[in-house]
């Protein structure tokens, strides 16, 4: 039975956090499954990280990339991934069972309408990891429920490579931010289905080296208005761009950070014909199909209280 499984890689995407490495590989090799690729991506980090992993886990294959380009080196890492099935991990997400690349088998064999799988994020003490949460539901009601979703959860997620491949993977000029939403538009508009499931729990450790504020929020902004004109039609682009856009300059002057949102808002408007060039937008069916997918998400005022309770990013 064994040899009728599908081949799994565990990639993982790691820049500048060799500590970490130790614990997240180890998850990845304490998995029980009999086609097991581990690789190692790494972002050009300058803090040893491929030696560390060389040396420390010679049974692990490293890709070490000149320089970081962000979220196209998934793409690399697929390219290189031996797996049918990709899991993809940050370097800064543990696997929590040796049988979770089980469970995302079995998925998959469950459901063979679905490119992607997304999994359930907690913390190290076990608690769910709200601010990880972008699925269009409420956390406070379906955080424990399995659902139809729209998003890639990039650092914590398995997808099928024929399906990653078949829509052209993750655009590179987004580099970091919202190249969840714009892979899952792409898979959704050729036919896929994105699932949640809380059966696949992975811990989100807490990063001494987080990113700076003001990045989040420039990329964000930016990516947002690109991501929008690359996968909507006109007038549901600039929905989306109006309502992100009023969502982050609350966020953002609450964190003081609107320096950074305005600049996000400069580049992404001077991005418009890059963006454009490379669009193609949902159908009329991928439309209809998302937003039954987005029926029970929380309205804008909702989201805006969330971001208030919220420390800032």
């Amino acid at each position: 039975m064994a040899m009728s499984l599908p081949s799994v890689t565990v990639m993982i995407l790691n820049y500048q956090r060799r500590e970490m490495l130790r614990r997240v590989v180890t998850s990845a090799l304490q998995q029980d499954y009999p086609h097991l690729d581990i690789l190692v991506v790494d972002n050009a980090s300058t803090d040893d990280s491929v030696a560390f992993v060389q040396q420390t886990f010679p049974q692990v294959r490293v890709l070490p990339l000149p320089q970081n380009i962000g979220c196209a080196a998934r793409n690399q890492g697929i390219a290189a991934a031996h797996g049918d099935i990709i899991v993809t991990i940050d370097n800064d997400v543990l696997l929590t069972t040796p049988q979770d690349v089980q469970s995302v088998v079995a998925l998959f064999e469950t459901h063979p309408d679905v490119a992607c799988i997304d999994f359930q994020i907690r913390d190290e003490a076990g608690e769910l990891c709200t601010r990880d949460w972008c699925h269009p539901r409420d956390w406070r009601r379906f955080a424990h429920e399995e659902f139809l979703t729209a998003y890639v959860l990039e650092g914590a997620s398995a997808i099928r490579r024929q399906a990653f491949e078949r829509v052209g993977g993750y655009w590179a000029p987004l580099f970091l931010g919202h190249e969840g939403h714009d892979l899952a538009y792409r898979l959704l508009g050729a036919g896929f289905n994105l699932l949640y499931t809380p059966r696949v729990q992975v811990t989100h450790l807490v990063s001494p080296a987080a990113r700076p504020s003001s990045r989040i929020y420039y990329t964000f902004t930016r990516n947002a208005i690109w991501v929008s004109l690359r996968n909507h039609r006109p007038v549901a682009a600039l929905r989306a761009i109006v309502k992100y856009m009023s969502l982050m300059a609350f966020s953002s002057v609450r964190a003081g950070q609107w320096q950074s949102y305005l600049q996000g808002i400069w580049d992404g408007l001077r991005g418009v014909p890059q963006a454009l060039a490379t669009r193609s937008p949902l159908t009329p069916a991928a439309y209809r199909r998302l937003r039954h997918i987005r029926r029970f998400e929380p309205g804008v005022l909702a989201k805006a209280l969330r971001h208030w309770r919220e420390r800032p990013i």
